[in-house]
């Protein structure tokens, strides 16, 4: 009998898929996930959760600064604290307070994260920029393999229908988006924040105070500029490819653009066909009337 894991490496994944619980994911961080709910999380921990492409790496960067007080960028990029994919062992080597990224859903993380009260921030973006930015990237990325094969080889067309279906690592985009809608209501103990792309791109600097508010970092207005100025797109870009360290980036075929692909919001007009945005608008709408998601 057929999965959507399956059937996602059927529609052209290269990338290994195989199901957990009932999510379609990566294989190479199964064994991570396996004992993801019982790892153990600080106090001062700062949680950002996005689905893949929504503004993960701008966000973790600004909080980076916040937390150091300068527009400085942090040795190590994002990957160095991927709870999905380190292990418990070199997520312990990093220092307080930890700024740790997931692609999860709520169900999925460290049951200690409520109960320590951590800080959780999701950053949302229009899902169908998010998927065009996930096909991008997985038909240019090599991901765990380190094969020269891309993670994606099928069309566009194969894409959007796998990804409508859910049958893509880290599952569907819209039951991601609304579990993480959800989340005041299932967890309201829990300080959490949501920010969106698309209002980081109209005013970075409101957002950069907004994070550093929440994060209980408060500091002066110009040095929010300073760091929305130094987490622009190109200048961040720069940093990634000529002055952080590379341990922990993932393999990318030559001539791709990497993670920084355009930054743009409303790219996927030029993607998707009058049908293709259709479908995917009733799925949404369907999605969202279902209340039992969790």
């Amino acid at each position: 009998m057929s999965t959507r894991a399956s059937e996602g490496m059927v529609s052209g994944f290269s990338l290994q898929l195989e199901m957990f619980e009932d999510l379609v994911m990566p294989s190479g961080i199964v064994h991570h996930l396996s004992t993801m709910k019982t790892r153990s999380v600080r106090d001062d921990d700062i949680f950002v959760c996005t689905y893949p492409k929504s503004g993960t790496h701008w966000v973790w960067e600004i909080l980076s600064m916040v937390v150091a007080g300068r527009p400085e960028y942090a040795k190590h990029w994002q990957n160095s604290a991927h709870l999905d994919s380190r292990t418990e062992e070199e997520l312990d080597s990093l220092p307080s307070p930890r700024i740790l990224f997931t692609h999860l859903l709520p169900r999925l993380l460290p049951r200690d994260i409520w109960d320590r009260k951590c800080h959780v921030i999701n950053v949302q973006r229009n899902p169908k920029d998010a998927v065009v930015s996930y096909f991008v990237q997985h038909t240019n990325q090599n991901w765990v393999d380190k094969s020269r094969e891309a993670a994606f080889t099928g069309t566009w067309a194969n894409y959007v229908d796998a990804h409508i279906k859910g049958n893509i690592p880290y599952d569907s985009v819209l039951n991601h988006s609304l579990c993480w809608n959800r989340f005041p209501q299932d967890h309201p103990d829990v300080p959490f924040l949501q920010v969106h792309f698309e209002d980081l791109k109209k005013d970075d600097v409101t957002e950069v105070k907004r994070l550093a508010e929440f994060i209980n970092h408060p500091l002066p207005y110009e040095v929010y500029k300073q760091i929305a100025d130094a987490c622009s797109f190109s200048k961040l870009k720069h940093a990634h490819q000529h002055i952080k360290d590379q341990t922990f980036h993932n393999q990318w075929r030559e001539g791709s653009s990497g993670y920084f692909r355009k930054g743009e919001s409303g790219d996927w007009k030029n993607w998707f066909t009058v049908a293709q945005s259709e479908r995917f608008d009733r799925v949404y709408q369907r999605t969202y009337s279902h209340s039992d998601l969790k």
